[in-house]
């Protein structure tokens, strides 16, 4: 049996515990070689929970090759060193396909000051639609490209990262979905300057499990101390129960609502007053069945904004959300001045 917790391990409840979208845990013993994981870690993984979860050595074998000395050197230092570990790797599943991880962990500590076990929360970030650019790499040579989101079974969502011409800034647009509970859903789009934007953004999502709103995760991204920093960014929390679409913002981007063959944007929130638990307002609307939701990042706002909104027509008869990404790319095109990212929600229930 694998030795008591510590209390430096997260409760039951805490977010990085909690077994919704895209998150599973992991413990390894060190003594007894023995592992304990979630089933939501075999499902990230592409395992079959029925078969014994593999050991700490066992573990590289799942791994990218390319990446497997990253993981060693982390687990490494959180073993001989009682670093946490907070890192991100590809890994390869049974049917070939890669998926790339983002981990947190700590080592458990014995009454000799020794590691005697490991645990870890390992979170699925390739929904994220995570672009990242740096000042030597290109803008991406296709035209456009369709990121594979997993939507929530009341919306229907697809994403499209626009590259813009040289020369390419370092930075890094996003657009993701995650499931919350009870069925509902974040929608989020925005432009995040750093090395590291997964980190930041694998905290928001867990905090978006734990019921935080949209203007707090905002204000979370804006004050934490990471060599990351925010942008702009859209946003939103979908309720499937009353459809309610609550939506905060960090600079100039507009979600665009296309409703019955006409488009509009959306009035942005109030400033909130003085003394309000977050710099950023926040507005609501309840939506229907049919609508789209266009979220973009900052660089589409004008001119290309007042463009979208004349596909207004075009997008009411689109039947999926992935024939409205392919509208925009053949309307945006590329090569424009700056990347730029969009998310397209449509209400499907």
């Amino acid at each position: 049996m694998l030795p008591p917790v510590s209390a430096d391990r997260p409760p039951a409840g805490h977010p990085e515990s909690m077994p919704f979208g895209q998150v599973g845990r992991a413990e390894w013993g060190l003594l007894t070689d023995e592992a304990d994981w979630s089933v939501e870690l075999y499902r990230i993984l592409g395992l079959d929970p029925s078969v014994p979860a593999p050991t700490l050595d066992e573990l590289p074998a799942l791994v990218h090759e390319e990446d497997r000395p990253r993981l060693t050197a982390m687990v490494t230092c959180c073993l001989v060193d009682a670093r946490p570990i907070d890192g991100e790797f590809r890994v390869r599943r049974p049917d070939d396909s890669v998926r790339t991880v983002h981990m947190r962990g700590e080592p458990v500590l014995g009454t000799d000051g020794g590691a005697v076990s490991m645990w870890a929360v390992i979170r699925d970030v390739s929904e994220l639609c995570l672009h990242r650019r740096s000042l030597t790499t290109a803008p991406d040579p296709p035209p456009a490209r369709q990121a594979p989101l997993q939507s929530p079974p009341t919306l229907d969502c697809a994403a499209h990262h626009i590259p813009g011409a040289p020369p390419v800034t370092a930075a890094a647009d996003w657009c993701g979905v995650l499931e919350l509970p009870c069925g509902a859903a974040l929608l989020s789009v925005g432009d995040l300057a750093g090395p590291d934007p997964a980190t930041l953004l694998g905290t928001v999502h867990g905090l978006a499990l734990a019921g935080t709103r949209p203007s707090q995760l905002l204000a979370v991204m804006a004050q934490l101390d990471t060599t990351t920093s925010l942008r702009d960014a859209v946003c939103c929390r979908y309720e499937p129960q009353n459809r309610t679409f609550t939506w905060a913002r960090s600079g100039r981007p507009v979600p665009l609502l296309f409703r019955d063959g006409t488009g509009r944007r959306l009035t942005a929130p109030e400033d909130p007053p003085p003394g309000a638990d977050s710099p950023y307002g926040q507005a609501e609307l309840t939506l229907r069945p049919g609508d789209v939701l266009l979220l973009h990042t900052e660089r589409l706002s004008e001119p290309d904004g007042t463009r979208l909104l004349g596909l207004g027509p075009r997008l009411s008869t689109a039947r999926t959300a992935r024939e409205c990404v392919r509208m925009l790319a053949g309307e945006l095109g590329a090569g424009q001045d700056g990347d730029a990212c969009v998310l397209v929600v449509r209400v499907s229930g």
